[in-house]
């Protein structure tokens, strides 16, 4: 189950994903173009990243993925952002849907880093 945090995911998923998944935020990775077809969608919504807000928290949680590991998927990411990020599907669960990082109707406001996130390759 998934409460709260971030979770980045930039490898292939199996079956089920987001099942129990009540709050927190989930970007995934799709190159496949199969991701939708394997996300519980009883609790979540998918979208893709539709804000600014969104997508620099996900960059800079890809960042500190490199930073921390030297991954080549990540470093890729980076250097392909534009291309990348509209391959990355969000998902939402309702306790996340009115935040800036999904929702352009709300402003974003500074937030003190919490290093609450996790990110896989």
């Amino acid at each position: 189950y998934m409460t709260g945090g971030t979770v980045v995911v930039l490898g292939p998923v199996g079956r089920n994903v987001a099942a129990g998944m009540t709050g927190g935020l989930g970007f995934f990775l799709d190159e496949e173009g199969d991701f939708c077809d394997k996300v519980n969608t009883e609790i979540v919504a998918i979208q893709k990243v539709v804000t600014s807000a969104g997508a620099a928290h996900l960059r800079e949680l890809i960042q500190a993925h490199v930073d921390r590991t030297g991954s080549p998927k990540g470093k890729a990411v980076l250097a392909n952002w534009d291309e990348m990020l509209p391959k990355f599907w969000q998902l939402v669960p309702p306790a996340e849907k009115n935040t800036p990082e999904v929702n352009p109707d709300v402003l974003p406001t500074p937030q003190p880093a919490t290093g609450k996130a996790a990110v896989s390759a």
